[in-house]
């Protein structure tokens, strides 16, 4: 462990100042990896579904001649390029990179701790080109499951309705998952619910300057709470159906996780917020675990991450691997990554991104949004998301009627977007919006209907 006392020990107190560098250095690096697409920012998208079986209607397990390891090896034959990921002596995704001069993106399949399938797809700084490559994505899980004489499906949606408990779901056969749901099932009752049904659709955002990410990062943080409003999607909660699920329900979850990792970073609008603060932060998180160089995964046990970083140097990947040890409602690391949203359909999660790109197109369009909330703190982002949870549509949000203030932040997304596609995709969401709706209230009518024999 780091001593309290540096001279007691300046040996760990340098490794230490040296990770603590090389932890900055992954933020510090996201200007040359933006700089590389051009003056646009570039963005990606990371969508969380389950795979299902049309057929017997259940979730399809991750073993066997039909299962999903089965499905992505399948795939990684049918995809040229495609490069397999490999953990514990399973097959659990592949990448397809970005081949030079082709304007196909970059796509990264791996899975979730209860098989969900996690597809990434980016960065680019067009949104239909991210579309095209969930779209393509899709097309090869379809293929796949033909190949293997199954009909299988992509279900998108928030929490997995196929179950009535998180224990109805086994976790992957892979150590890390084993280790962090041992850890997380001591620090929240929901941890399991998180970790094997709760599924995400993630923007994530480049940027150029620490000047340009905090203020990009404050304003995500500040959108959060209608984010996880306007994109709830849980059609049921452990088997409650539609219309007794709790509203918002991913974000019912999330709370009841780790406080220590997850929610608000202590500090975000204050004024002194920086890089530095949030690495300091990150570094007080326990990692849960760590890898060797044989790739062996054990546990660190109560240690932080600044109490390892005490002991040796990390490698760059692990540098890089450390920022994903937290979880909270917008993640720094070499990109901005708005993690709330509940999984949305392809086209419903690319008009997220149009939405998202629109309001942080440029220093002008954030300053605007950022301005029309109001003043900022952890008390208000939190007040806020209680106040849509009990009251919806008729909540008032950062001092206005929230239909008003979606109204207007539409408005400058709008204004941030030239591209004629970009906004027909973002109408795919604010269509819902201007009647009051999202996404969960289709599973509340549908059930309505069914319940009176319509």
């Amino acid at each position: 462990m780091l001593p309290e006392n540096p001279s007691q020990a300046p040996e760990a107190l340098d490794i230490y100042n040296q990770n603590h560098v090389r932890l900055m250095e992954v933020l510090q690096q996201a200007k040359a990896q933006a700089a590389r697409q051009s003056s646009m920012r570039p963005m990606s998208i990371t969508l969380e579904r389950v795979l299902y079986d049309h057929t017997t209607q259940t979730m399809v397990g991750f073993g066997g001649k039909q299962g999903i390891e089965a499905m992505l090896a399948q795939i990684c034959a049918q995809v040229p390029g495609s490069v397999e990921e490999w953990h514990d002596g399973h097959l659990m995704g592949f990448c397809v990179p970005q081949a030079e001069h082709d304007d196909q993106c970059a796509l990264v399949a791996t899975l979730g701790p209860g098989g969900q399938i996690v597809c990434t797809v980016g960065p680019s700084c067009s949104i239909v080109e991210l579309l095209g490559a969930i779209e393509r994505f899709d097309r090869e899980v379809h293929v796949a499951a033909r190949a293997l004489d199954c009909d299988y499906g992509l279900l998108a949606e928030g929490y997995n309705s196929f179950v009535d408990s998180p224990l109805d779901v086994p976790l992957v056969p892979r150590t890390r998952w084993t280790l962090v749901s041992a850890h997380l099932s001591q620090t929240g009752r929901y941890a399991r619910d998180a970790m094997r049904c709760s599924c995400a659709t993630h923007i994530l955002v480049g940027y150029e300057s620490e000047r340009e990410a905090l203020l990009t990062y404050r304003l995500c943080v500040a959108l959060t709470p209608l984010l996880m409003f306007l994109t709830d999607n849980v059609r049921s909660f452990r088997g409650s159906g539609a219309r007794r699920c709790p509203t918002m329900t991913r974000s019912v979850v999330w709370n009841e996780v780790d406080p220590s990792r997850c929610g608000i970073v202590p500090g975000t609008f204050e004024s002194d917020f920086s890089f530095d603060r949030y690495v300091t932060w990150l570094e007080g998180l326990m990692p849960i675990l760590e890898t060797s160089e044989n790739d062996e995964v054990s546990s660190t046990g109560k240690r932080t991450l600044r109490d390892l970083m005490g002991e040796r140097e990390l490698t760059d990947q692990e540098a890089q691997e450390a920022f994903g040890i937290a979880l909270p409602f917008v993640r720094l690391g070499d990109v901005i990554e708005i993690r709330q949203a509940d999984a949305l359909r392809p086209r419903m999660a690319a008009s997220l991104c149009a939405f998202a790109k629109g309001l942080l197109r440029n220093d002008l369009n954030a300053d605007t949004a950022i301005t029309l909330l109001g003043d900022l703190s952890e008390e208000r982002v939190l007040d806020a998301i209680y106040e849509l949870r009990v009251r919806g549509w008729n909540a008032t949000v950062y001092g206005r009627r929230v239909s008003d203030l979606v109204e207007r932040l539409v408005a400058i997304a709008r204004s941030g977007l030239s591209d004629a596609q970009e906004l027909r995709l973002l109408d795919e969401l604010v269509e819902l919006w201007d009647f009051n709706m999202v996404p969960r209230d289709a599973f509340v009518h549908q059930e309505i209907k069914q319940n009176r024999g319509w």
